[in-house]
């Protein structure tokens, strides 16, 4: 029997919602952009425009709450407003893909967890590279044992270059996402959840630093964190914005059998042990790979055919990290000043 098509709305025009999202929302035949909303109008237009699609559109996303032919929300705004918005949303009747991190401190994070229950609506949280087929791969390695026990992982990312003259509005952008918060809250939330997917245990202990290129940035821009696992594992993670030039993001698992290397943009993932090389490839671009995955699988499981996974749970997991980042920065002095 054929299924019906989901209709989404989705909430925020920003960079990630209108080369992402959109394109993706739009190569599934299983859905339809139904409506499409950002309090800047302009944006609305634009998306609209570049896209040639005429959704309903409106300013204010309350005017779709109680829209009854929209089945679902994707929420793509900034994560100091994105909770309020996917609890008015749940509470309209409508599960929600939202994007990471889900909010910017536990306390609205267990609030969107809390109405889920009471609605019966449920979350996705968009942690789209951890649906990557060669994250899956890497994955099963360490789950087969492939690696032994206990793992190093070290972990790498710099982004968002450092170009106030020459884009401005993304430099003011990222300098008011530092206002609310240092890089680990936010690129960390995707480190976060590789690791609990990777590590599959409790974290034990955090020892973070965080360093200031410019003394004019709210908090610190690089962070270097060292994270201990209940079951021995031990992570060492970079996170670095706002420079001109960045060095190549690391992704390896060392472990007593071997060494694990997942090189995200040329698309390959290798395991060198003892018995020799295994490499495994996909041909697929990246980001196109992860959110057509990702949005297939919230389609699944809004249909009932699926879980919504990663949820509230895995959101929860990866901001109670990076929080406990921030936090052990803030007492080493590392996150102004």
């Amino acid at each position: 029997m054929k299924q019906s098509i989901v209709r989404l709305a989705l909430v925020g025009c920003g960079d990630i919602a209108v080369t992402r999202h959109i394109p993706a929302v739009l190569e599934n035949q299983d859905v339809e952009l139904a409506a499409i909303c950002d309090r800047d109008e302009e944006r609305v237009r634009g998306a609209m425009t570049r896209y040639k699609i005429r959704p309903r559109s409106t300013t204010d996303y309350r005017e779709l709450l109680n829209d009854k032919t929209i089945d679902a929300a994707i929420v793509a705004t900034p994560p100091w407003v994105t909770p309020d918005i996917t609890i008015d949303f749940l509470r309209a009747g409508k599960h929600v893909l939202c994007e990471k991190p889900m909010a910017i401190d536990l306390d609205k994070a267990y609030r969107v967890a809390q109405t889920e229950a009471e609605t019966g609506k449920r979350v996705q949280v968009g942690f789209t590279y951890r649906h990557d087929p060669l994250l899956e791969r890497l994955r099963d390695w360490i789950r087969e044992g492939r690696l032994g026990s206990p793992l190093y992982f070290r972990l790498g990312i710099f982004d968002e270059t450092w170009d106030p003259e020459g884009d401005p509005e993304h430099y003011e952008r990222i300098f008011k996402t530092m206002e609310h918060g240092v890089p680990s809250v936010h690129d960390g939330a995707h480190i976060a959840d590789f690791l609990h997917l990777l590590t599959d245990s409790p974290v034990k202990r955090v020892q973070s630093f965080g360093f200031k290129s410019r003394a004019e940035f709210p908090c610190s821009n690089t962070d270097t964190s060292m994270i201990d696992f209940e079951n021995g594992d031990r992570a060492r993670l970079e996170i670095g914005w706002f420079y001109p030039q960045f060095p190549s993001g690391e992704f390896e698992v060392l472990g007593p059998k071997g060494l694990a290397v997942f090189d995200r943009y040329n698309r390959y993932v290798e395991l060198r042990t003892a018995e020799g090389i295994e490499r495994a490839t996909h041909e697929g671009d990246w980001w196109e790979t992860c959110f057509r995955i990702q949005l297939a699988k919230f389609v699944d499981a809004v249909r009932g055919e699926g879980p919504f996974v990663p949820g509230t749970k895995e959101g929860i997991y990866s901001l109670s990290l990076t929080k406990a980042i921030e936090a052990d920065m803030r007492r080493n002095g590392g996150t102004s000043g």
